[in-house]
């Protein structure tokens, strides 16, 4: 049995206790859980990160609260491990953002699965026009698309010809590739997206230390996550998390492998197959001249039987006429 109180926002404080710390970092910054974690006990780096990953001034957000917290310390079970954020904007908005460190197969599906869960949330009597806008942004350590890399991606419903006509505001995806910061924009690092991103890809206390350097919102974000990371109810469940991720990667992998395995036996027979059907095809191709040099022979048989009868017959002709004849006859 638990000896603690489960609780949903961790107490965090005002501390600069990280700055004397060096070395590797306990738990990467783009552990979900860690992630969730900071997002839903410091309201402060929550608005601050929202503001720059919608290139919002921070005095935009009024308010952001997350509608899904999970219990922080307490054990996590498969219902959990999807662990994207949710969160109500300004009392007017839905926001779903999620750190996602893995190339999900079916990424783009599921994705927007979410998106359209969160927007189908209209009570009834209400009308269409109060629906609340839906933003999901995921901060990706990969490329989603390959032969067009970006920093910060957004998509929506569009007209495809003119690529001008938007169809609705309320409905859009953005995606952050953690692996192409050298692409991003001056809007990005007027946001300061670049710094947040940055900070986020850290290994080490001394590149933290470097990034969060006379930036308050980030020495604050940066506070929250050694508080959580010290506390080992928390850092358990990062590292359980990290351990799970590990597993659902290489079972994935495994997976892979062995529908790898399957494709290449079933070209294997599929090739063995094609050889049978052109053997038999050959063993069909040479029974069918074997035959027509059997009917050929026959035809020749024939026609050397009807000359033989011919022959015969003409040599019985001649015998008769021989007969016919007698001795001395001139």
């Amino acid at each position: 049995m638990n000896n603690y109180e489960p609780v949903y926002v961790y107490p965090l404080t005002e501390s600069d206790g990280w700055k004397d710390l060096s070395g590797e970092l306990p738990v990467k910054m783009t552990n979900d859980y860690l992630f969730r974690a900071l997002l839903q006990s410091d309201n402060e780096t929550l608005k601050a990160l929202t503001a720059s990953l919608l290139h919002m001034d921070q005095s935009e957000i009024t308010s952001a609260e997350v509608t899904n917290p999970i219990l922080l310390g307490e054990s996590i079970n498969d219902k959990m491990y999807i662990m994207d954020v949710r969160i109500e904007l300004n009392k007017s908005a839905m926001l779903n953002l999620e750190m996602q460190v893995i190339r999900e197969e079916g990424w783009e599906e599921r994705s927007l699965l979410y998106m359209c869960r969160m927007f189908d949330r209209l009570n009834r009597g209400s009308v269409y026009a109060s629906t609340k806008p839906v933003i999901q942004i995921a901060i990706c350590d990969f490329t989603l698309f390959k032969d067009y890399p970006e920093f910060y991606a957004t998509y929506k419903l569009m007209n495809t010809r003119n690529n001008e006509s938007v169809y609705t505001e309320k409905f859009i995806i953005s995606n952050v590739n953690l692996k192409r910061l050298d692409l991003a924009t001056e809007e990005d690092r007027k946001y300061g997206l670049d710094k947040w991103c940055r900070l986020f890809k850290a290994t080490t206390w001394e590149e933290v230390k470097m990034i969060a350097a006379e930036d308050k919102t980030l020495n604050k974000a940066v506070s929250g996550v050694w508080q959580l990371t010290e506390e080992e109810r928390i850092r358990e469940q990062c590292r359980a998390r990290e351990e799970w991720l590990l597993m659902d990667q290489w079972k994935t992998e495994e997976l892979a492998k062995k529908d790898q395995v399957i494709a290449e036996k079933d070209q294997t027979i599929a090739e063995q197959d094609q050889t049978i059907v052109e053997k038999d095809q050959t063993i069909a191709e040479k029974d069918q001249t074997i035959a027509e040099q059997d009917q050929t022979i026959a035809e020749q048989d024939q026609t050397i039987a009807e000359q033989d009868q011919t022959i015969k017959e003409l040599q019985d002709e001649l015998a008769c006429y021989k007969a016919k004849i007698k001795p001395g006859t001139p």
